[in-house]
């Protein structure tokens, strides 16, 4: 009895280990966003994480295995995210949803600037967020094919659809951009929303979905991006 306890409490301070770990590195990434990997001292990364060094090595071995770490924590997301959306016990529209949410949460956090810093760092973990982008798109790709057979989306070109969204999403997560624009991206995310069911749903599919979700998750996104905006301040 004494050891199955034992055994209890290593295994709930494991577990305690990895979600400090994984809220470590999720306060890291709003930052590499916006800066090259190549870039970050051992400094700024604690700095970012809001973490002494003694803790950062209780937890992680060196700048390399935060990026590692980092990157393994990506491709998890992406191939939730792809999961999410192809996911066929949810409605049509609450997958709609899912795909513009997750759609929004692959640019914030994949930047093309990033990958190309994370390619010549380590070719091999930029092959793994890779292929785990190009799962999600081809995911995206196959449920918009499936609107269209079902006649709830309008017959438009999936892959051309899914490119077009990512351009330009990927320009409104740069704060250059937003400034030069005098804009700002909780407005352009709500107008993006609004002009991706006029692009894709039918009229009468489009009159019975419900956008409060997707307002609470903009509202959390510009949260996060706000933090990473004062940390690197």
């Amino acid at each position: 009895m004494e050891g199955a306890k034992n055994a209890s409490s290593v295994e709930q301070r494991g577990e305690r280990h990895e979600e400090l770990k994984q809220k470590y590195l999720t306060r890291l990434l709003p930052v590499i966003q916006r800066q090259r990997l190549s870039h970050l001292r051992l400094d700024d990364i604690v700095r970012f994480m809001d973490i002494s060094k003694a803790t950062f090595y209780k937890y992680f071995s060196s700048k390399e295995d935060v990026i590692e770490q980092g990157v393994e924590l990506v491709v998890t997301s992406l191939k939730q995210a792809t999961a999410l959306i192809g996911d066929e016990s949810s409605s049509p529209l609450l997958r709609f949803q899912h795909a513009f949410m997750q759609s929004v949460d692959v640019a914030c956090y994949l930047p093309e600037e990033l990958l190309l810093d994370l390619k010549q760092l380590s070719p091999p973990l930029w092959e793994r967020v890779k292929q785990a982008r190009l799962e999600f798109q081809q995911q995206l790709q196959r449920f918009y094919e499936q609107g269209v057979t079902q006649g709830i989306f309008h017959p438009l070109k999936p892959m051309l659809a899914v490119l077009q969204s990512e351009l330009f999403l990927r320009n409104i997560m740069d704060p250059v951009f937003l400034v030069e624009h005098d804009l700002t991206l909780r407005t352009l995310l709500y107008d993006y929303y609004e002009l991706q069911k006029y692009q894709w749903l039918l009229p009468e599919f489009a009159e019975q979905i419900d956008d409060a979700p997707v307002r609470a998750f903009i509202d959390r996104i510009i949260h996060k991006f706000s933090q990473g905006m004062r940390s690197e301040g």
